[in-house]
């Protein structure tokens, strides 16, 4: 627990923006002098991001104070992604003890444990149970006859890491999932009414993916619900959504989706060309009254509870998922930022982190940079993963997230023979990156 000092007269703020715009119901007067437990706090441009042990009137527990009228120690994020590919660390209690404890010791704060994952939940959940058929993870025994999620919990809290459970796959699905296969009207199309997406991750691979059309009432209230069952039922920190977060530009020419555009725009047809300047803004429009749906609902359950969302870069996210994370920020919708910029050589690294967007955002809310440690046929050195640390905190940005936990100390890679090979990386090594 850390103690936060009053130092000027000063207001507690809901949302970072200027006192004029907030309701009175928005920011709580504070005297100097006045000390508060805090859980965490973290850089917020001129402000500082800060979670209080005690409520504020009714700011809650999560708000803004002004740097300087305040004396506090501000924590650098320090996250990491725990998967359930090609990782075991949530295999089992015993492992996830080992490896939060190992990131403990090396002064992490954060960690997104993944809970949805390839059209299935990965803890027991009612809702999947009633909506997919099944409660938990069938591809895996893994996750069977235990609560993965109330294990990180009770492992992570006296450890004081964040837990911020993470919807990887958000609105994908793969095509034979039992999800897909029970619900192929709640799917969108492709101009040739095809449910199928390639999703390219790397040059040597393609993905195939079927998407759940954020149209659908069915799909928003499945999705809203999800989340709302982890808010109510688990102590976390906050939810994360990423990069499968989105509406991709190519889908959307469903029968219902179509009909749908066509009432709310007023045309005969829905253009052929999924570029057309309409088409793309309509779709930004679905994507973010999802999130809203989905901001309201968690804030109405605990309002404590932050929405994180980890984006690809602008410019990408909005013309391949029409995902205007940008926007978000400023309608207030993302309450944490953490931008991946997966990228191999300094320039395109440093082209990302210092646009426009990601400038203005993070004087608004924590911006943190989400850096590849590796898969598993792509090692990353841990020479190149310091550097991109040290410009990190050199823009002046809020920290940084690693995906994954297992390839941030082992070197994964394939053998010629296809057989995965796993090298323990350096144990000083990867201590001193943060030094």
């Amino acid at each position: 627990m850390s103690l936060l000092t009053v130092t000027n007269s000063t207001v507690f703020r809901k949302s970072n923006q200027d006192l004029s715009k907030l309701t009175n119901k928005d920011k709580f007067s504070i005297n100097a002098g006045e000390k508060l437990n805090i859980k965490y706090a973290f850089k917020a441009g001129d402000s500082c991001f800060i979670k209080l042990e005690q409520e504020l009137g009714t700011v809650g527990k999560i708000g803004y104070f002004l740097h300087k009228d305040i004396d506090v120690e501000i924590a650098e994020v320090r996250g990491v992604w725990l998967t359930n590919v090609d990782s075991n660390i949530l295999h089992s209690r015993a492992q996830i003890e080992v490896g939060l404890q190992r990131l403990k010791n090396l002064d992490f704060n954060t960690i997104y444990p993944v809970v949805w994952q390839r059209g299935f939940t990965l803890y027991p959940s009612k809702v999947a149970q009633d909506f997919i058929g099944c409660s938990v993870m069938e591809t895996s025994n893994f996750f069977q006859n235990r609560d993965m999620l109330t294990e990180v919990i009770e492992v992570a809290k006296p450890l004081n890491l964040r837990v911020i459970p993470w919807f990887e796959y958000g609105l994908m699905t793969p095509p034979n999932s039992p999800l897909a296969q029970k619900h192929p009207d709640l799917l969108t199309l492709d101009i040739n009414q095809s449910p199928i997406r390639l999703k390219s991750h790397d040059s040597n691979k393609r993905d195939i993916q079927a998407w759940l059309n954020p149209c659908q009432p069915k799909i928003q209230q499945f999705i809203i619900d999800l989340i709302a069952e982890i808010v109510e039922n688990y102590e976390i920190d906050g939810i994360q959504l990423d990069d499968h977060f989105g509406f991709p530009v190519e889908m959307g020419y469903d029968l219902f989706t179509q009909n749908l555009y066509k009432i709310e725009q007023s045309v005969k047809n829905v253009p052929a060309n999924h570029q057309d300047p309409k088409w793309v803004s309509w779709g930004i429009k679905k994507t973010t009254e999802l999130l809203e749906q989905i901001f309201y609902t968690v804030k109405s359950k605990r309002s404590d509870c932050l929405v994180s969302i980890s984006p690809n870069p602008l410019s990408f996210a909005k013309k391949y998922y029409l995902a205007d994370w940008e926007l978000w920020v400023k309608k207030g919708l993302a309450e944490e930022i953490v931008l991946q910029v997966y990228r191999d050589n300094l320039p395109r690294f440093l082209g990302e982190i210092s646009k426009l967007e990601v400038v203005k955002s993070k004087n608004h809310i924590p911006v943190s940079i989400g850096i590849l440690a590796g898969l598993k046929n792509k090692p990353v050195a841990l020479d190149w993963i310091k550097e991109q640390i040290h410009e990190t905190r050199a823009a002046k940005l809020s920290g940084v997230s690693f995906f994954f936990y297992e390839s941030l100390f082992n070197e994964i890679a394939l053998n010629p023979s296809n057989i995965l090979q796993i090298t323990a990386r350096d144990s000083a090594q990867v201590e001193d990156l943060f030094v």
